[in-house]
């Protein structure tokens, strides 16, 4: 003879299901982290974004045109670039959005966008370095670079580099440097940057590069000290994006897999371009350069990310290898 159900089941069942509904907004919030509050303007100001046609930097580069930003969109497919850019017109009603082309894994890619953005445009008040390639296979630049290295963390060194003098003529600035929290247990093989005396490692690889990206902000701040110019990095979260297709390629089981945990424990482009956002426009975050940044507050970098020789070196090292002047 079955059970019956009673009242009080149900309203242990309506219990469980509440509960269960509550913690998982409770978790869906503490995921998305922090959210950027300032309603600072931007009008007048020019913004440019490395890989905005996408993920985080297409809803970073919406916020920006949503403040009223000259908004540079930065990136190498410019098919996706112009869609996106066009969308971005739309939906804030700010037709002052552009494409440009650049592609950072080539050094005369980043050369002739910084010279063609140098003869055209009047000032830079915001470069936001968001593009990136994560754990992809071992792939040798046209310069000979490790991929990952290059474009994550050598492309940007240089475009920096050569933007710096228009970023101080526009002063007060920023540059914002986009990281991950993998850097935490990375090193800086000198002797072996682009894995030739080792196996390459994805993994080792990319924590590596976003290693670099800490060191080089941080150092990029103490070099600019004083010039109106500030510096920062930071962890976006974790997020559904395109950044994980070379992943899901290698591992084509893991997008089965990850489908709803993906769902369920990842941010969105929205919510993990907020840091970003924070980083670029908050008020009275000068003091801050040279600091690390996650869910739109100063959080502690690993300790490998606060290794001043170990910045100074790398600076050196990058300035060899993209043909700067380590002085520049």
């Amino acid at each position: 003879m079955r059970d019956k159900v009673t009242s009080s089941d149900r309203v242990n069942y309506g219990a469980i299901i509440a509960l269960a509904a509550i913690s998982f907004m409770l978790l869906r919030k503490w995921i998305a982290g922090g959210v950027c509050k300032s309603c600072a303007r931007l009008d007048g100001k020019t913004v440019v974004i490395t890989g905005a046609n996408t993920g985080i930097g297409m809803e970073t580069a919406k916020d920006m045109a949503r403040r009223g930003a000259r908004v540079v969109m930065a990136c190498r497919d410019l098919t996706r670039a112009e869609n996106a850019a066009e969308y971005i017109r739309r939906s804030t009603g700010n037709g002052n959005v552009v494409i440009r082309h650049l592609n950072l894994a080539s050094l005369y890619s980043v050369r002739e966008f910084a010279k063609e953005f140098i003869a055209t445009e009047e000032r830079l008040d915001i470069l936001i370095n968001n593009a990136g390639v994560m754990m992809c296979p071992k792939w040798v630049t046209e310069d000979g670079f490790e991929k990952q290295l290059a474009v994550n963390h050598l492309g940007h060194f240089l475009l920096t580099n050569l933007l710096l003098g228009m970023l101080k003529r526009s002063s007060p600035s920023r540059v914002v440097n986009l990281s991950s929290i993998a850097h935490v247990g990375g090193n800086i093989e000198f002797d072996d940057l682009f894995f030739d005396k080792r196996p390459y490692s994805p993994l080792l690889s990319y924590k590596q590069s976003k290693l670099a990206n800490v060191l080089f902000s941080r150092e990029l701040a103490r070099r600019i000290k004083g010039t109106g110019v500030s510096s920062y990095c930071l962890h976006p979260g974790v997020i559904r994006t395109e950044l994980i297709r070379h992943i899901l390629v290698q591992y084509p089981v893991l997008k089965i897999v990850l489908s709803v945990p993906c769902i369920l424990l990842m941010k969105t482009p929205w919510q993990g371009a907020q840091t970003s956002i924070y980083c670029a426009v908050t008020e009275g975050l000068e003091s801050k350069s040279g600091c690390y940044f996650s869910d739109c507050a100063e959080k502690d970098p690993a300790p490998e990310g606060k290794d001043d020789e170990v910045s100074r070196r790398l600076w050196e090292e990058s300035a060899r290898m993209v043909g700067l002047n380590s002085r520049h």
